[in-house]
C-alpha cells in the first residue's frame, strides 16, 4: 500500500500553484513574479526601452551573492549595506524566466505543506533564514571560485524541502523503514535537481541547495518545526 503522505505530497507537487496557499506563501511567490515578470517584459523590449534588455544583466551583478564580494567582506572586515543585502535578494533574481518558473512551482507546493504545518512567522524564517546561511557557507567553500555565483529561489525551496523531510521523519514516530521513506521520496528530487545542474550548468549552486536542505531540516527539527522549541527546552532543563 502506499503511503497517505507520499501520496499528499505527490498531490501538491502535481497541483495548480494557484490552489490556495498560505499567505507567507503568496508573499514569496509574488515577489519572484513580480521581478521576473519585470526583467522578462524588460528582456523583450516591452519596457525599458533598449536599456531594458540589460536590465537582468545588471540585476544580477547588483542582487546576486558573490563569493568574491564575501571574500572581500571578510578579509577587509568591511560589511557594506549594499552587499549585505545580497544575501536576501539573490533569491528573488534569476536567470531566465524557466529558471523561476522552476523554483516558484516548487515553493508553492512545498510551501503551502510547510507553512500550514510550521505558520506564517516560523515559515517565513525557514524560508528567508536558511537561504541567507547556505548562502555563506557557499561562499566560504566556493571563495577561490570564479563561478561563486549565487541566485534563484532553488535554496529557499531546498529550505523547504529540508522541513517537509522532518515531517515526514517526526510522523515516522520512531518506526525506521517510515523514517528512511522520508528522505527515499525528497531524494529523488534531489538527484533530479543535481542532473540538471550536470546537464544545464556549469556552476556550483548545487551546493548551497544541498547546504539549505540540512540546514532546513536541521532548523525544522531543533526550533521551527511544530514543538520543536519545547523538546529542545525540554531536554535542556532535564
Amino acid at each position: 500500500m502506499s503511503d497517505p503522505d507520499d501520496e499528499r505530497l505527490l498531490r501538491d507537487l502535481n497541483s495548480s500553484p494557484i490552489n490556495p496557499l498560505p499567505g507567507a506563501v503568496w508573499l514569496l511567490v509574488l515577489v519572484i513574479l513580480a521581478v521576473e515578470i519585470t526583467l522578462s517584459l524588460a528582456g523583450q523590449g516591452v519596457i525599458g526601452g533598449e536599456q531594458g534588455i540589460g536590465w537582468r544583466v545588471r540585476a544580477i551583478e547588483r542582487f546576486a551573492f558573490s563569493s568574491g564580494i564575501q571574500e572581500w567582506m571578510l578579509e577587509n572586515r568591511r560589511f557594506p549595506p549594499t552587499h549585505l543585502l545580497r544575501y536576501l535578494s539573490y533569491s528573488v533574481v534569476h536567470g531566465s524566466l524557466m529558471h523561476a518558473v522552476f523554483a516558484v512551482v516548487l515553493l508553492a507546493a512545498l510551501g503551502k505543506m510547510v507553512g500550514e504545518s510550521f505558520g506564517a512567522i516560523r515559515f517565513l524564517a525557514l524560508a528567508l533564514v536558511v537561504p541567507v546561511a547556505a548562502a555563506f557557507l557557499f561562499g566560504l567553500v566556493t571563495a577561490q571560485d570564479q563561478l561563486g555565483w549565487l541566485l534563484g529561489a532553488m535554496p529557499m525551496a531546498f529550505a523547504l524541502v529540508g522541513a517537509v523531510t522532518w515531517l515526514r521523519w517526526r510522523d515516522a514516530h520512531g518506526d525506521r523503514v517510515k523514517q528512511r521513506r522520508a528522505f527515499a521520496l525528497i531524494g529523488v528530487l534531489i538527484g533530479a535537481r543535481l542532473a540538471f545542474a550536470m546537464l544545464a550548468e556549469t556552476g556550483p549552486a548545487w551546493m548551497a541547495e544541498l547546504a539549505a536542505f540540512a540546514l532546513g531540516f536541521g532548523a525544522s527539527a531543533l526550533v521551527l518545526g511544530p514543538g520543536s522549541w519545547q523538546r529542545l527546552r525540554a531536554r535542556i532543563r532535564g
